[in-house]
Protein backbone atom coordinates (compact mmCIF):
# COMPACT_ATOMS: atom_id res chain seq x y z
CA UNK A 1 0.00 0.00 0.00
CA UNK A 2 1.11 3.59 -0.49
CA UNK A 3 1.11 6.26 2.15
CA UNK A 4 -2.61 6.85 2.69
CA UNK A 5 -3.91 10.20 1.38
CA UNK A 6 -5.52 10.87 4.76
CA UNK A 7 -2.06 11.33 6.30
CA UNK A 8 -1.10 14.93 6.90
CA UNK A 9 2.51 15.31 8.04
CA UNK A 10 3.81 11.80 7.40
CA UNK A 11 5.33 10.21 4.29
CA UNK A 12 7.65 7.28 3.64
CA UNK A 13 10.10 8.53 1.03
CA UNK A 14 12.35 5.53 0.41
CA UNK A 15 14.02 2.54 2.06
CA UNK A 16 17.13 0.42 1.58
CA UNK A 17 20.36 -0.90 3.10
CA UNK A 18 18.65 -1.47 6.46
CA UNK A 19 17.21 2.04 6.74
CA UNK A 20 14.06 4.02 6.00
CA UNK A 21 13.87 7.66 4.95
CA UNK A 22 10.70 9.47 6.00
CA UNK A 23 9.22 12.91 6.27
CA UNK A 24 7.62 13.82 9.59
CA UNK A 25 6.01 17.24 9.84
CA UNK A 26 8.31 18.63 7.16
CA UNK A 27 11.51 17.10 8.58
CA UNK A 28 13.39 14.37 6.67
CA UNK A 29 14.38 11.63 9.11
CA UNK A 30 16.57 8.55 8.60
CA UNK A 31 16.03 5.54 10.87
CA UNK A 32 17.14 1.88 11.02
CA UNK A 33 14.81 -0.62 9.33
CA UNK A 34 15.66 -4.33 9.52
CA UNK A 35 13.09 -5.21 6.84
CA UNK A 36 14.80 -3.04 4.19
CA UNK A 37 17.10 -5.74 2.82
CA UNK A 38 17.54 -4.24 -0.65
CA UNK A 39 19.94 -1.55 -1.86
CA UNK A 40 18.74 2.03 -2.15
CA UNK A 41 16.97 2.99 -5.38
CA UNK A 42 17.04 6.49 -6.83
CA UNK A 43 19.78 7.36 -4.31
CA UNK A 44 20.81 10.54 -6.11
CA UNK A 45 17.26 11.92 -5.94
CA UNK A 46 16.78 11.36 -2.21
CA UNK A 47 16.81 14.41 0.07
CA UNK A 48 19.42 14.72 2.82
CA UNK A 49 18.33 13.82 6.31
CA UNK A 50 17.66 16.48 8.96
CA UNK A 51 17.35 13.97 11.78
CA UNK A 52 19.07 10.58 12.05
CA UNK A 53 19.07 7.71 14.53
CA UNK A 54 22.48 6.08 14.55
CA UNK A 55 23.01 2.35 14.94
CA UNK A 56 21.25 -0.52 13.22
CA UNK A 57 18.89 -1.52 16.05
CA UNK A 58 15.85 -0.03 17.76
CA UNK A 59 17.80 0.72 20.96
CA UNK A 60 21.36 1.59 21.88
CA UNK A 61 21.77 4.38 19.33
CA UNK A 62 21.56 8.14 19.50
CA UNK A 63 19.66 10.87 17.67
CA UNK A 64 21.51 13.48 15.61
CA UNK A 65 19.74 16.60 14.38
CA UNK A 66 20.58 19.20 11.76
CA UNK A 67 17.07 20.62 12.00
CA UNK A 68 15.14 19.35 15.06
CA UNK A 69 11.44 18.66 15.08
CA UNK A 70 9.34 21.57 16.37
CA UNK A 71 8.10 21.27 19.93
CA UNK A 72 5.26 20.43 20.14
CA UNK A 73 5.02 18.51 16.89
CA UNK A 74 2.07 16.57 15.52
CA UNK A 75 0.85 14.70 12.46
CA UNK A 76 -2.68 13.65 11.64
CA UNK A 77 -4.57 10.84 9.98
CA UNK A 78 -8.04 12.00 9.04
CA UNK A 79 -9.63 13.25 12.25
CA UNK A 80 -7.01 11.61 14.50
CA UNK A 81 -4.00 13.64 15.64
CA UNK A 82 -0.76 12.41 17.18
CA UNK A 83 2.05 14.09 19.03
CA UNK A 84 5.43 12.90 17.77
CA UNK A 85 8.84 13.25 19.36
CA UNK A 86 12.09 11.28 19.40
CA UNK A 87 12.30 8.59 22.08
CA UNK A 88 15.25 6.74 23.59
CA UNK A 89 14.77 4.19 20.83
CA UNK A 90 14.52 4.75 17.07
CA UNK A 91 10.79 5.46 17.32
CA UNK A 92 8.82 8.70 17.24
CA UNK A 93 5.70 7.46 19.00
CA UNK A 94 3.68 6.30 16.01
CA UNK A 95 3.47 3.38 13.57
CA UNK A 96 1.83 4.82 10.43
CA UNK A 97 1.33 1.41 8.79
CA UNK A 98 -1.26 0.68 11.50
CA UNK A 99 -3.66 3.19 9.92
CA UNK A 100 -5.26 0.39 7.86
CA UNK A 101 -6.14 -1.34 11.12
CA UNK A 102 -7.60 1.87 12.53
CA UNK A 103 -9.85 2.07 9.47
CA UNK A 104 -10.89 -1.57 9.95
CA UNK A 105 -11.62 -1.03 13.65
CA UNK A 106 -13.80 1.99 12.94
CA UNK A 107 -15.62 0.31 10.08
CA UNK A 108 -16.43 -2.87 11.97
CA UNK A 109 -17.65 -0.98 15.05
CA UNK A 110 -19.74 1.44 12.98
CA UNK A 111 -21.30 -1.14 10.67
CA UNK A 112 -21.72 -4.12 13.00
CA UNK A 113 -20.87 -3.34 16.59
CA UNK A 114 -23.66 -0.99 17.57
CA UNK A 115 -26.17 -2.93 15.48
CA UNK A 116 -25.39 -6.14 17.35
CA UNK A 117 -25.78 -4.34 20.66
CA UNK A 118 -29.14 -2.84 19.69
CA UNK A 119 -30.38 -6.33 18.88
CA UNK A 120 -29.30 -7.63 22.31
CA UNK A 121 -32.54 -8.69 24.09
CA UNK A 122 -30.98 -7.99 27.49
CA UNK A 123 -30.31 -4.32 26.68
CA UNK A 124 -32.49 -1.67 28.29
CA UNK A 125 -34.38 -0.03 25.37
CA UNK A 126 -33.80 3.39 26.88
CA UNK A 127 -30.07 2.94 27.27
CA UNK A 128 -27.51 3.72 24.56
CA UNK A 129 -25.64 0.54 23.54
CA UNK A 130 -22.02 0.38 24.67
CA UNK A 131 -19.21 -1.34 22.82
CA UNK A 132 -16.42 -2.29 25.22
CA UNK A 133 -12.96 -2.41 23.62
CA UNK A 134 -9.73 -3.44 25.35
CA UNK A 135 -6.42 -2.31 23.84
CA UNK A 136 -3.48 -4.22 25.33
CA UNK A 137 0.14 -3.08 24.84
CA UNK A 138 -1.60 0.09 23.67
CA UNK A 139 1.49 2.28 23.21
CA UNK A 140 0.48 5.86 22.30
CA UNK A 141 -3.07 4.89 21.42
CA UNK A 142 -3.73 4.91 17.69
CA UNK A 143 -6.12 1.95 17.93
CA UNK A 144 -7.69 3.31 21.12
CA UNK A 145 -8.45 6.63 19.45
CA UNK A 146 -9.91 4.90 16.40
CA UNK A 147 -12.25 2.81 18.55
CA UNK A 148 -13.26 5.83 20.63
CA UNK A 149 -14.01 7.86 17.49
CA UNK A 150 -16.36 5.05 16.44
CA UNK A 151 -18.24 5.44 19.72
CA UNK A 152 -16.77 2.58 21.75
CA UNK A 153 -15.86 2.64 25.42
CA UNK A 154 -12.12 1.93 25.49
CA UNK A 155 -9.72 0.57 28.11
CA UNK A 156 -6.14 1.43 27.14
CA UNK A 157 -3.41 -0.60 28.86
CA UNK A 158 0.38 -0.25 28.71
CA UNK A 159 3.11 -1.02 31.25
CA UNK A 160 4.90 2.28 30.50
CA UNK A 161 3.40 5.28 32.30
CA UNK A 162 4.90 7.64 29.72
CA UNK A 163 3.13 5.83 26.87
CA UNK A 164 -0.23 5.95 28.65
CA UNK A 165 0.22 9.68 29.25
CA UNK A 166 1.16 10.11 25.59
CA UNK A 167 -2.10 8.38 24.58
CA UNK A 168 -4.01 10.85 26.75
CA UNK A 169 -2.26 13.73 24.94
CA UNK A 170 -3.23 12.26 21.59
CA UNK A 171 -6.83 11.88 22.72
CA UNK A 172 -6.91 15.53 23.76
CA UNK A 173 -5.62 16.90 20.45
CA UNK A 174 -7.96 14.53 18.58
CA UNK A 175 -10.98 16.02 20.33
CA UNK A 176 -11.44 12.96 22.56
CA UNK A 177 -10.59 14.42 25.96
CA UNK A 178 -14.11 13.61 27.19
CA UNK A 179 -14.41 10.28 25.41
CA UNK A 180 -14.92 7.14 27.57
CA UNK A 181 -11.28 6.06 27.53
CA UNK A 182 -9.89 4.43 30.67
CA UNK A 183 -6.09 4.71 30.99
CA UNK A 184 -4.34 1.86 32.82
CA UNK A 185 -0.61 1.62 33.64
CA UNK A 186 -0.16 -2.11 34.11
CA UNK A 187 1.41 -5.21 32.64
CA UNK A 188 -1.08 -6.22 29.95
CA UNK A 189 -1.25 -9.93 30.74
CA UNK A 190 -1.55 -9.24 34.48
CA UNK A 191 -4.40 -6.80 33.84
CA UNK A 192 -6.13 -9.26 31.52
CA UNK A 193 -6.04 -12.01 34.15
CA UNK A 194 -7.36 -9.62 36.79
CA UNK A 195 -10.27 -8.58 34.57
CA UNK A 196 -11.23 -12.23 34.09
CA UNK A 197 -11.25 -12.79 37.85
CA UNK A 198 -13.44 -9.70 38.26
CA UNK A 199 -15.89 -10.97 35.67
CA UNK A 200 -15.23 -8.07 33.29
CA UNK A 201 -15.59 -8.94 29.61
CA UNK A 202 -14.97 -7.05 26.38
CA UNK A 203 -16.68 -7.04 23.00
CA UNK A 204 -13.38 -6.50 21.20
CA UNK A 205 -9.70 -6.93 22.11
CA UNK A 206 -6.71 -5.37 20.35
CA UNK A 207 -3.18 -6.61 21.05
CA UNK A 208 0.14 -5.30 19.75
CA UNK A 209 2.66 -7.19 21.90
CA UNK A 210 6.39 -6.50 21.57
CA UNK A 211 8.84 -9.24 20.69
CA UNK A 212 10.72 -8.58 23.92
CA UNK A 213 10.07 -6.32 26.86
CA UNK A 214 9.56 -5.92 30.57
CA UNK A 215 6.36 -5.32 32.50
CA UNK A 216 5.67 -2.63 35.07
CA UNK A 217 7.28 -4.75 37.79
CA UNK A 218 10.25 -5.78 35.67
CA UNK A 219 8.70 -9.02 34.43
CA UNK A 220 10.50 -10.38 31.37
CA UNK A 221 8.31 -10.72 28.28
CA UNK A 222 9.18 -12.93 25.29
CA UNK A 223 6.48 -13.06 22.64
CA UNK A 224 7.57 -16.48 21.37
CA UNK A 225 7.03 -17.95 24.85
CA UNK A 226 4.00 -16.00 26.07
CA UNK A 227 1.85 -15.70 22.93
CA UNK A 228 -0.11 -19.00 23.25
CA UNK A 229 -1.13 -18.19 26.83
CA UNK A 230 -1.89 -14.59 25.88
CA UNK A 231 -4.24 -15.70 23.09
CA UNK A 232 -6.03 -18.22 25.30
CA UNK A 233 -6.45 -15.66 28.09
CA UNK A 234 -7.70 -12.98 25.70
CA UNK A 235 -10.38 -15.31 24.35
CA UNK A 236 -11.53 -15.95 27.90
CA UNK A 237 -11.94 -12.19 28.39
CA UNK A 238 -14.25 -11.78 25.38
CA UNK A 239 -17.96 -11.25 25.91
CA UNK A 240 -20.61 -13.80 24.98
CA UNK A 241 -21.14 -12.01 21.66
CA UNK A 242 -17.69 -10.71 20.73
CA UNK A 243 -17.19 -8.50 17.71
CA UNK A 244 -13.48 -8.81 16.90
CA UNK A 245 -9.98 -9.64 18.07
CA UNK A 246 -6.98 -8.01 16.43
CA UNK A 247 -3.42 -9.25 16.98
CA UNK A 248 -0.32 -7.62 15.47
CA UNK A 249 2.92 -9.55 15.01
CA UNK A 250 6.12 -8.78 13.18
CA UNK A 251 7.95 -10.75 10.51
CA UNK A 252 11.20 -11.14 12.45
CA UNK A 253 9.63 -12.22 15.74
CA UNK A 254 7.64 -15.36 14.86
CA UNK A 255 8.21 -18.31 12.55
CA UNK A 256 5.68 -20.09 10.33
CA UNK A 257 4.88 -22.61 13.06
CA UNK A 258 3.92 -19.79 15.43
CA UNK A 259 1.74 -18.19 12.75
CA UNK A 260 -0.04 -21.52 12.32
CA UNK A 261 -0.60 -21.68 16.08
CA UNK A 262 -2.21 -18.24 16.00
CA UNK A 263 -4.59 -19.25 13.23
CA UNK A 264 -5.53 -22.49 15.01
CA UNK A 265 -6.29 -20.76 18.29
CA UNK A 266 -8.31 -17.93 16.79
CA UNK A 267 -10.27 -20.35 14.62
CA UNK A 268 -11.77 -21.80 17.80
CA UNK A 269 -13.96 -18.72 17.97
CA UNK A 270 -15.71 -19.48 14.69
CA UNK A 271 -16.40 -16.36 12.64
CA UNK A 272 -13.85 -15.29 10.06
CA UNK A 273 -10.08 -14.92 10.26
CA UNK A 274 -7.76 -13.09 7.90
CA UNK A 275 -4.04 -12.34 7.97
CA UNK A 276 -3.20 -8.92 6.56
CA UNK A 277 0.34 -7.99 5.60
CA UNK A 278 1.06 -4.39 6.59
CA UNK A 279 3.31 -2.30 4.38
CA UNK A 280 4.18 1.21 3.23
CA UNK A 281 5.19 2.36 -0.24
CA UNK A 282 8.00 4.85 -0.73
CA UNK A 283 6.79 7.88 -2.64
CA UNK A 284 10.20 8.43 -4.27
CA UNK A 285 11.54 4.92 -4.87
CA UNK A 286 8.16 3.11 -5.16
CA UNK A 287 9.65 0.35 -2.99
CA UNK A 288 7.24 -1.60 -0.78
CA UNK A 289 8.40 -1.82 2.82
CA UNK A 290 6.90 -4.78 4.79
CA UNK A 291 5.77 -3.77 8.28
CA UNK A 292 4.50 -6.94 9.91
CA UNK A 293 1.33 -8.98 9.98
CA UNK A 294 -2.11 -8.38 11.47
CA UNK A 295 -4.39 -11.26 12.41
CA UNK A 296 -8.00 -10.08 12.28
CA UNK A 297 -10.73 -12.26 13.73
CA UNK A 298 -14.32 -11.06 13.49
CA UNK A 299 -17.71 -12.58 14.24
CA UNK A 300 -19.82 -13.58 11.29
CA UNK A 301 -22.02 -10.70 10.07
Amino acid sequence: MSTHPEWNGYELLASGDGQRLEQWNGRVILRPESAALWPWKERSSLPSWEGCYSGDRATGGTWKWIQPLPDPCSVSYGDLSFQIRPTNSKHLGLFPEQSVNWDWIREIINTRGHQDKVQDPDLDPGKKPEMRVLNLFGYTGGASLAAAKAGASVTHVDAAKAMVGWCSENARISGLSKAPIRYIVEDSLTFLQREIRRGNRYDAIIMDPPSFGRGKGGELWRLSEHLPFLLDTAQEALSDQPLFLLLNTYSDSLDDLAQSMIAKRLSRLGGTLEAVELSLLGTIDQQTLPCGLSHRWSAKP
